[in-house]
């Protein structure tokens, strides 16, 4: 029998990306909430989900074999603990603010196993479970990710996507990219047998992390939120934009890339870098992934943390000695966001986390311009 992977949070992510990617290797096990009771009936019926594979054309892909259960359903119990206690590999993709919850749910049950045990926390930010590694005992490895392959969740399937399930109308889109990095340190190969898994040094890895970080989710935060500003609902409505087509271009280009390179990108490879950087663009405004606003703009003030994209980019910039200008558009667009979708409060208080005075009044000046 092939080893289980428990994956909890069954989104965009695990059944675009883990469910593919794993489903050979591996017997998956999918656990939500009733959030999700109308996909998790479909699997313990049919013991299969659909999902789609974005690239220069829309492939719909079965992922057959896999189990799901519902966290919040007492009558679920019994079997969750089973498939838990079968397993060595778990994957958290339940968002930044359900995390300690998550952990903690998986602790309560797993205390006590002698085995080795890991952990994979595919949210976003970084060393974002470092608080929990002292929590756990030293055969239960928390293990930080990158989940490079953008999913999402589409409301209407039709006409476009094929429905997760019959008889239901939501569907899985991902883009075609594969591989998750990991630290090698956790090479475990009795436990990671999927070609999947790309292990390569500790310095590597957060080399690559930042990358995602910094370039990928901080130029999807830029479209996103110039989105949000014009109105429009998807990314690849913003591709008949030159304007902002040239502007997330430019920030890539002139800053996010030459700050990285300097940073840490260079233990990547400079040909793999140029070649991410290039291709980055088309990925995020893709005629089939398309991608929603409102996805990249939710609990935006989250983004503003000191570990995540808006802040720790900005950091970036300035400790490379790169002039931020672009960046500065970035961080007035969320400001204006923030305000129009949250509260002037909230906003005024982001402002207010600015480091420096000159930062504070560049993107002052920007932000007036968008009220």
């Amino acid at each position: 029998m092939a080893d289980r992977i428990v994956t909890l949070g069954a989104g965009g992510l695990s059944l675009g990306f883990f469910g593919p990617e794993l489903r050979d290797e591996y017997e998956m096990t999918f656990l939500d909430t009733r959030a999700k009771a109308d996909l998790i009936a479909q699997i313990q019926r049919r013991r299969q989900y659909t999902t789609n594979m974005a690239g220069d054309e829309i492939r719909p892909v079965t992922v057959k074999d896999v189990d799901a259960f519902q966290l919040d359903l007492p009558d679920h119990d019994s079997a969750i603990r089973d498939h838990i206690g079968q397993a060595r590999l778990f994957f958290t993709a339940v968002g930044i603010r359900n995390l300690d919850k998550a952990l903690s749910y998986l602790f309560d049950r797993i205390r006590g196993r002698g085995d080795e045990i890991y952990i994979l926390c595919a949210e976003n930010g970084e060393n974002i479970a470092e608080k929990w590694r002292a929590a756990f005992p030293k055969n239960i490895h928390l293990c930080d990710t990158v989940m490079g392959r953008m999913c999402r969740l589409e409301e209407r399937a039709a006409p476009d996507y094929a429905p997760v399930a019959p008889g239901l109308e939501w569907a899985v889109v991902g883009e075609e990219l594969y591989d998750m990095p990991l630290s090698e340190q956790h090479h475990d190969p009795d436990v990671f047998h999927s070609k999947a898994f790309l292990f390569v040094s500790e310095e590597e890895f957060h080399a690559r992390d930042r990358v995602k970080l910094f370039a990928h989710n901080g130029l999807h935060f830029f479209i996103a939120t110039h989105g949000r500003l014009r109105g429009v609902e998807r990314f690849s409505d913003l591709v008949d934009h030159p304007e902002i087509v040239g502007a997330a271009r430019e920030l890539l280009e002139n800053e996010l890339a030459p700050a990285l390179w300097k940073n840490c990108a260079w233990r990547i490879g400079k040909e793999e870098f140029d070649d991410y950087v290039a291709r980055l663009p088309g990925r995020l405004f893709s005629r089939t992934l398309r991608d929603h606003v409102a996805r990249g703009v939710r609990g935006i003030e989250a983004k503003f943390a000191g570990n995540e994209r808006v802040m720790g980019g900005l950091r970036l910039l300035l400790d490379a000695g790169v002039q931020p200008n672009r960046y500065y558009d970035l961080i007035a667009a969320g400001l204006e966001v923030a305000r129009r979708d949250v509260s002037a409060s909230v906003a005024d208080e982001l402002f207010g986390s600015l480091p420096g005075e000159q930062t504070r009044r560049e993107v002052g000046a920007r932000w007036e311009k968008l009220r």
